[in-house]
C-alpha cells in the first residue's frame, strides 16, 4: 500500500507519513485526516474537515509487507477468543477495561468510550489483548 507525506501546513517541510486506515482515508500522528482521490489520472488527498484538494506526494520505501495493522473503531467487532481463567490472568487495569466490556456485539469505539479510553491507548490495548490471543477482532458482518 503507499505512504503519502500529510499534506497540512502545519508540518512545515517534514516529512511526516499518512497511515491507511482503510483503502481510501489516511490520517498523520496528528490526527490530520484526508480522503484519497483519482482525478484526471492524478491522487490528490482531500482533507475531511476542510475538504481542500492537495496533490498527493509519495514516499519511498512503500512495501506492502510493512503496513501495519489499522482498526476501524466503527466497524470493527471484538470478541472473546476461548473463555477466560480470572484466577490466572494477569492483566493491566486498562486491558481489564476493554476485556470486561467485550460482548462481542458492541464495536470499538462503544468499548472505547465505556473504558474511558483515548483512541491511542484503545488500540495499543486491542492489539495487547489480541497479540495475548484473549480477544479476536472481525469486521462487522463478517466471520
Amino acid at each position: 500500500m503507499a505512504r503519502f507525506r500529510c499534506p497540512d501546513p502545519s508540518h512545515g517541510a517534514a516529512e511526516v507519513p499518512l497511515k491507511a486506515n482503510n483503502d481510501r482515508v489516511f490520517e498523520c500522528a496528528l490526527l490530520h485526516k484526508f480522503w484519497r482521490r483519482e482525478e484526471g489520472g492524478r491522487v490528490l488527498l482531500v482533507g475531511l474537515i476542510s475538504g481542500d484538494p492537495h496533490p498527493a506526494v509519495e514516499l519511498e520505501g512503500t512495501d506492502a509487507g510493512t503496513t501495519e495493522r489499522r482498526l476501524n473503531f466503527m466497524v470493527d467487532v471484538p470478541r472473546l477468543a476461548g473463555a477466560l481463567d480470572f484466577n490466572t490472568l494477569q492483566l493491566t487495569p486498562m486491558q481489564w477495561k476493554v476485556v470486561s466490556r467485550v460482548d462481542g456485539k458492541s464495536n470499538l469505539e462503544e468499548i472505547r468510550l465505556l473504558a474511558g479510553l483515548t483512541a491511542v491507548q484503545a488500540e495499543q490495548v486491542i492489539f495487547e489483548l489480541e497479540d495475548l490471543k484473549l480477544i479476536e477482532v472481525r469486521r462487522k458482518g463478517g466471520k
